[in-house]
């Protein structure tokens, strides 16, 4: 009978020895999970997580992500810390460098240990900044704003601006925009003053971040301001004394004073400030001035000058003379000779100042022996003789008192005799007289010098009894005085000598004519 429960004790304690050692042999478990793909990438962040799939022999008590630039980072390394328990979890991971491959791989920890998820790898974004230059704007005389561009790479980027007289620059200045953040193309300008009017500036942008500096392409700006642009223009309501000397003026944005220059040379010897003066902005402005006191037949030379503060401008040189116009549009220069003016040119209207036309007579038989007025050109060749000799008109139409323009008249005899007076004499008057060479006048022209500038021409003449005679040898021209009932004084010219001849002519004669203004 004590056999038997002795058995019984034994069979017992063997069934719980049993049981014990099943469980003091079985082995502790890390959990299981997997890493999450790397998402939302910047230069500082990026997202990950990842997935428990067995907790193993316990309850998770911490998970998260892990992460370093080597290949297999542990929670002794950077790490998230997201929650406890089994599931999928989230991580987001910052307090990264900009452009660095990471590895990262999630976590679990229950009370075995920890597990671990695949390593994934991963290159935060990011790199020195990217500036880009613009075109200068709002430029002045002494002010400008540069602008660009800058991508600052997602991180925070100083921008300034370099700026000088060359691309050594010298000067900067801070963008207004600085610092900028992000990864887009952000606007950037800064405005500076103190320019220097009328000068070339290179500039450029000069972007800062941590990761580098990077500066832009150089381009240019000039300031507002240049020297004056000026143009000489025509001169205006030329009287025997008087006239409006014309012209434009751009200040080029500086304050610019405006004179005009005259003078009978190219020296020019006097100058008057213009109406306008001083005259600013940057459109060309018309300025003039009216001048008194000239010598009526003289040329004069005349230009406009401009100076402002980068220098002086002149204009062309341009001249003007006291011109006459006939009836018929004809325009005739003048020349002061002594007292009185004379045209410079042989007259050929083929009207009276009145409008109405005067004959024009080319049949040598109805010329001769004509006794009322007419005209003709020699030989009756208009287009080889009109331009340089004028026409040729008998006595009758210049005694209508009406061939010269309103204000002038046939010079007289005695006006010719006061020209050669004045010139010393007819001797010596004729040379002073003649157009010098041999364009018009047969060879030899002597004593021609033309000093006068009454530029004398040998137009010829038509006899009486029609024919034409003595082109480039003598020029003759009438005088309003008779000499008798079938004759005029008139005045020729030899190429031969330099002598003035007075002679008279039958009245039927064709002469040339010259003009003289009435006192």
């Amino acid at each position: 009978m004590q056999m038997k429960n002795t058995f019984r004790v034994s069979g017992v304690t063997l069934l719980i020895l049993s049981i014990f050692l099943i469980h003091s042999c079985k082995k502790e478990k890390n959990p299981t999970l997997t890493t999450s793909a790397i998402t939302n990438i910047t230069g500082t962040t990026a997202t990950s997580g990842g997935t428990i799939t067995d907790e193993g022999s316990g309850t998770i008590i911490a998970r998260g992500v892990c992460w370093s630039t080597g290949i297999t980072p542990t929670i002794a390394d950077s790490k998230t810390t997201d929650g406890a328990g089994a599931g999928s979890f989230t991580s987001n991971i910052s307090g990264l460098n900009g452009a660095t491959p990471y590895y990262v791989r999630a976590y679990a920890t229950n009370s075995a240990g920890t597990g671990y998820g695949m390593a994934m790898s991963f290159t935060t974004f990011g790199q020195s900044p990217t500036p880009t230059v613009g075109t200068a704007t709002n430029i002045n005389t002494t002010s400008a704003a540069m602008n660009g561009s800058v991508n600052a790479n997602y991180f925070s980027t100083v921008v300034t601006f370099e700026y000088g007289t060359t691309a050594s620059y010298g000067s900067t200045v801070t963008a207004t925009q600085s610092p900028v953040l992000g990864n887009s193309n952000t606007t950037v300008n800064a405005d500076i003053t103190g320019l220097t009017i009328g000068t070339i500036y290179h500039y450029r942008i000069k972007a800062v971040n941590s990761l580098g500096t990077t500066n832009s392409n150089d381009i240019t700006f000039t300031t507002l301001g240049q020297v004056p642009t000026v143009a000489t223009q025509a001169a205006t309501n030329i009287t025997t004394v008087t006239a409006t000397l014309n012209g434009f003026v751009n200040a080029n944005y500086l304050s610019t004073v405006v004179t005009f220059e005259y003078g009978t040379t190219t020296s020019y010897g006097s100058t008057v400030t213009a109406t306008q003066s001083p005259v600013t902005g940057n459109t060309n402005i018309t300025v003039s001035i009216n001048i008194t006191g000239l010598t009526a037949g003289n040329t004069y030379h005349f230009r406009v000058k401009a100076v402002n503060s980068l220098g002086t401008t002149d204009g062309s040189d341009l001249t003007f003379t006291y011109t006459i116009t006939d009836v018929e549009g004809n325009i005739y220069n003048t020349i002061n000779i002594g007292t009185q003016i004379w045209m410079k040119e042989n007259l050929k209207t083929t009207k009276y100042n009145d409008g109405t036309t005067i004959p024009l007579v080319s049949d040598s038989t109805t010329w001769i022996n004509l006794s009322t007025p007419a005209y003709c050109w020699y030989k009756n060749d208009a287009t080889t003789y009109k331009a340089a000799y004028g026409a040729l008109y008998n006595w009758y139409a210049v005694n209508t008192g009406k061939l010269c323009p309103t204000g002038w008249h046939v010079s007289t005899d005695t006006e010719w005799t006061t020209l050669t007076n004045y010139l010393g004499g007819e001797s010596i008057a004729g040379g002073k007289l003649k157009e010098t060479g041999t364009t018009h006048w047969n060879n030899p022209n002597t004593g021609a010098t033309n000093e006068t500038g009454f530029t004398a021409l040998p137009g010829g003449y038509r006899y009486d009894n029609g024919a034409f005679y003595y082109v480039g040898f003598k020029g003759f021209w009438w005088s309003s005085t008779e000499y008798d009932i079938y004759n005029a004084w008139s005045r020729f010219i030899h190429n031969g000598d330099g002598n003035v001849y007075r002679d008279f002519y039958s009245l039927y004669y064709g002469l040339s004519v010259r003009c003289v203004r009435d006192y």
